[in-house]
């Protein structure tokens, strides 16, 4: 009866986890650029396509929070960022054309441009449970050729087996998404990987980049 018992406890446990894992980021991360040349970058306007009207502004200024947090990169700061948005009269980032690309590089002196594009943002509903869920795409377009030479896509929740196991306070929604900011950039450092996001190593060449001399 014990080792029935035990069994069982130990069945459910491994069904918990398993079913509290989700997918690690979609990723690409160009083989064909020098990194190590990209050292002032600017931040576009995130899109949102997400039922919060915030969304868009509140995990942009995770981003750009966490972006500060390098030395070995500078980073343009926002209002410069927007006027020239204004300005040069430019939509989606996304949707850019390298000779846009090149002038906002020309005009912000930047050798690349970080996009963000909120798909889901907020509290959504896991087994009778409320947890805030973040889906997100992050890119970065390189200012010279106009092409994009990094892309992931990130879902992640506040949920964990833990929390669900023993009770508690899910995450909070800034929580989420520092953590979904930290596993896209996470891609960008270990060098992509596709659908696993990459492994625990880290790239030297854009080590080096990210960390500064």
């Amino acid at each position: 009866m014990r080792t029935t018992i035990t069994a069982t406890i130990a069945l459910s446990l491994l069904l918990a986890v398993l079913g509290g894992c989700g997918s690690g980021p979609v990723s690409y991360v160009s083989d064909e650029v020098d990194f190590g040349f990209i050292r002032t970058v600017a931040v576009a306007p995130f899109s949102n396509l997400s039922a919060d009207r915030f969304a868009a502004e509140r995990l942009e200024s995770v981003f750009l929070a966490e972006l500060l947090t390098y030395d070995g990169l500078r980073v343009v700061d926002t209002g410069e960022v927007r006027k020239a948005w204004n300005d040069l009269r430019l939509g989606d980032p996304d949707e850019l054309t390298p000779e846009q690309l090149k002038a906002v590089g020309e005009r912000l002196g930047v050798d690349a441009v970080f996009t963000g594009a909120v798909q889901e943002y907020g509290l959504e509903r896991l087994g009778g449970n409320g947890t805030y869920s973040v889906t997100v795409v992050f890119g970065m377009l390189e200012t010279v050729t106009g092409s994009r030479i990094w892309n992931a896509q990130v879902q992640t929740d506040g949920s964990s087996f833990w929390r669900s196991l023993f009770g508690g306070q899910p995450a909070s929604q800034y929580d989420v998404s520092r953590k979904a900011v930290r596993q896209g950039l996470d891609t960008l450092l270990s060098g992509g990987g596709g659908d696993d996001g990459g492994d625990d190593r880290r790239d030297s060449s854009r080590r080096g980049w990210w960390e500064g001399p």
